[in-house]
């Protein structure tokens, strides 16, 4: 490729039928964080959407597509398949229709199912697709996606290497970290910090891991305060069942407080004011949460794997522990914690290295990347 290549502007659509703007975790702010970012480096881009938008602010430079489909979301990724394969015409209609008049060159589906991804599309000559892959879909819908994509963009190594084990041809696969929504922000003085809440935001959705880690918590001596967002797309019922039993379990525990789910804008100063963030999803599919931590210098408690071992092996270093086994449960979160809060000189070195670590993926870096790995 040549450097006129990588510069040169773009009309870009980026597709999720659940995108929401007010997402405060999980793929649906990872979209927002780069549509932003390759706004702000002058690229024309649009987020084509089915689900209805709340009034309010919008994302800066990047207006939203509402397109039709057969359906009323939230619903299941089944009902979601289904839907797509009985009215596939209808949708790639209004998609072809959509992309046509926007006059976009790259189309990038943000997943092979609610994505889009798995749907031929007849595109004008030239414009290119574009598969985002932020966990290894469904078994069924990766064949037809992968057919269909130009270029396959994961944001870790860790999904490229499960690709690779599943058998899935990844030649044409590239790796594009994702970025916190803002730009990194003035840490606050370590000495403060340390004394602040540790904190938890997390999806109310089925087996994150997070009603367990409240469960340890009452057995804590440190306070901890928990947000739940509201679940993805394909959890519509188990979001308010988790509520439901983690406000039983806060009631009964002095040190936990469930919070309300920070406002979109506010997430990023919401995590700059903990002490320490604690992701305890025990198979994580977005790295979002911890990224816009890091970003503010707060150091990140996770379990290691996928997604968030790669973002925060490097920043482990001696004492610095900062990722548990999962086998050791939520207990072992809760003592990595302990142990860095514990330990001044670690804990400085820790908000340090954070902060160091969200340098290296801001917005406008992660958007150039992005425009170099495509065709």
């Amino acid at each position: 490729m040549t450097t006129q290549h990588h510069t040169q502007r773009r009309s870009i659509l980026l597709v999720r039928a659940s995108w929401r703007i007010d997402a405060v975790t999980g793929t649906d702010r990872s979209i927002s964080s780069l549509a932003t970012a390759l706004a702000a480096a002058g690229h024309q881009v649009a987020i084509a959407t089915a689900t209805e938008q709340h009034d309010g602010t919008g994302l800066p430079g990047v207006p939203v597509e509402q397109f039709d489909l057969p359906l009323a979301l939230p619903c299941t990724s089944q009902a979601l398949r289904e839907a797509v394969i009985t009215t596939e015409t209808k949708v790639q209609r209004s998609l072809s229709d959509l992309i046509v008049r926007r006059r976009v060159d790259t189309v990038v589906s943000v997943g092979a199912l609610w994505g889009l991804g798995r749907v031929p599309i007849d595109l004008p000559y030239g414009v290119q697709r574009v598969l985002v892959v932020p966990a290894l879909p469904q078994e069924q819908d990766m064949p037809p996606a992968l057919a269909y994509a130009d270029t396959v963009i994961t944001s870790c190594d860790a999904v490229l290497r499960q690709a690779a084990t599943a058998a899935w041809p990844t030649r044409r696969w590239r790796v594009v970290p994702n970025a916190p929504l803002h730009n990194p922000g003035v840490p606050a003085p370590v000495a403060r910090k340390a004394e602040a809440p540790v904190r938890v935001l997390a999806p109310a959705g089925q087996d994150v891991g997070v009603l367990e880690l409240i469960a340890a918590v009452r057995a804590w001596h440190r306070h901890v305060e928990v947000a739940l967002a509201p679940p993805g797309p394909d959890d519509p019922r188990g979001g308010r069942t988790l509520q439901q039993q983690c406000q039983i379990l806060a009631d009964r525990a002095p040190n936990i407080t469930l919070e309300p789910v920070p406002g979109w804008a506010e997430v990023a100063n919401w995590l700059a004011d903990a002490a320490a963030v604690i992701i305890p999803c025990r198979r994580p599919t977005s790295s979002m949460t911890a990224l816009e931590a890091l970003s503010q210098g707060t150091p990140v408690i996770a379990y290691n794997t996928g997604i968030l071992s790669d973002l925060l092996q490097p920043l482990q270093h001696g004492p610095r522990r900062l990722l548990a086994d999962v086998m050791h449960g939520p207990n072992a979160l809760l003592f990595l914690t302990d142990g860095l809060l514990a330990d001044p000189a670690a804990y400085h070195a820790a908000c340090q290295a954070a902060y160091r670590r969200a340098q290296d993926l801001r917005p406008a870096r992660v958007a150039q990347l992005f425009c170099s790995a495509l065709p």
